[in-house]
């Protein structure tokens, strides 16, 4: 799936309700829609990356981020410059394993739409972003009918969110919502209450939460894998149809995703993302989160078996921090919610399992933690 290619024709019962006709540049030169053409691209990728979002993005971080995920397929669409061959346009499809109830799946994370201010824009039939778009969700039948479903979905802003909705590209599936951990309960008074909230503290309903070493033993598939396939058989227990997609979360995905991230041990002292193994007193793990110093602490992922308490307790278990209370978008009793603006969707389109509910995303499923 990652090889150049020519842009494909629409096959019967999938063509869309605007015609598309030949992009341009500002020039009045042609583009020309293709895949992606390995190390030959990466150069213009990372320049188109820094131009349209203003902030850096090496050769390094896009291998990582596109091609290193493990089990994973990754497929882009491509906007050049017919005459000169400068990408102008994009949109990459990173491709993880997953699960929906028992039966194994595909997600695709669709990210990284940039269109250069040397594109014509608009929405017109010549339109860039239509053309785009257009490549990205036929690609996705290149795996063949064999292939395990696919689920796409993408965390667009507001505005950009609103306007694939209201072109029928993409669906909403939630509004990425912040939950702060309410600060600590003080003591009560009174010895009999003193000594009941001491117990409380110290009894086997204690959620402990220790932190990991940022080394790979520490993050290891017999420590973490386990967990997964605990969370796995509560997903192939869920009713048919309440069954959510999941990416499947084993240990290699997360020291991809966090261990491994380029930026992990880019600061001095301590790494950007943090395991915390959760346990109740006396007992293996049964949980863990993952954590990371944003602008505000952060719950960036988590995997906990089922219920508020242990939601509420498994937060409460984080040490404070003088920055502020940890955040998460995870809802427990007592938290302050505040939306975001960042939108979950998902490719409109019954090849992309429309009736299929909302995952429960968190913040390290973006690509901005």
């Amino acid at each position: 799936m990652n090889t150049p290619h020519p842009a494909p024709s629409l096959p019967a019962g999938r063509r869309q309700s605007v015609a598309l006709t030949q992009p341009l540049a500002l020039d009045g030169s042609p583009l020309v829609m293709r895949g992606f053409d390995g190390d030959h691209d990466l150069e213009g990728l990372c320049q188109l990356f820094s131009d349209v979002f203003g902030q850096p993005m090496d050769s390094a971080h896009w291998r990582w981020k596109y091609m290193q995920a493990p089990g994973s397929q990754h497929y882009h669409a491509l906007a050049a410059h017919a005459h000169t061959g400068q990408l102008l346009g994009h949109m990459g499809v990173a491709i993880v394993p997953g699960v929906r109830g028992g039966q194994a799946i595909r997600m695709a994370h669709a990210s990284d739409l940039m269109v250069s201010p040397l594109a014509r824009t608009g929405l017109g039939s010549d339109s860039v972003y239509r053309h785009i778009m257009h490549t990205v969700r036929e690609r996705a039948f290149d795996a063949g009918p064999s292939a395990p479903p696919l689920f796409m979905y993408g965390f667009p802003g507001q505005r950009p969110a609103t306007l694939a909705m209201r072109l029928g590209i993409q669906r909403r599936l939630q509004i990425c919502t912040e939950y702060a951990t309410a600060a600590p309960a003080a003591a009560p008074q009174g010895l009999g209450l003193r000594l009941r909230h001491w117990w409380g503290q110290r009894s086997q309903l204690r959620v402990l939460a220790q932190a990991q070493p940022a080394q790979d033993a520490a993050w290891s598939d017999a420590v973490l894998d386990p967990l997964w396939h605990s969370r796995a058989q509560e997903l192939a227990a869920q009713p048919p149809e309440q069954a959510q997609p999941s990416i499947a979360k084993t240990g290699a995905y997360l020291r991809w995703r966090y261990l491994h991230h380029p930026q992990q041990h880019a600061q001095p002292g301590a790494p950007l993302y943090t395991l915390w193994l959760l346990s109740r007193p006396g007992h293996a793990p049964q949980g863990w989160l993952v954590t990371r110093q944003h602008h505000q602490p952060t719950v960036v992922d988590s995997s906990l078996p089922p219920g508020d308490d242990w939601t509420a307790a498994a937060l409460q278990a984080l040490p404070a921090q003088a920055a502020g209370p940890w955040i998460s978008w995870l809802p427990h009793p007592g938290a302050q919610a505040r939306q975001t603006p960042v939108w979950a969707t998902a490719m409109q389109g019954a090849q992309f399992y429309d009736q299929w509910p909302s995952p429960t995303f968190q913040p390290g499923d973006t690509d901005v933690f």
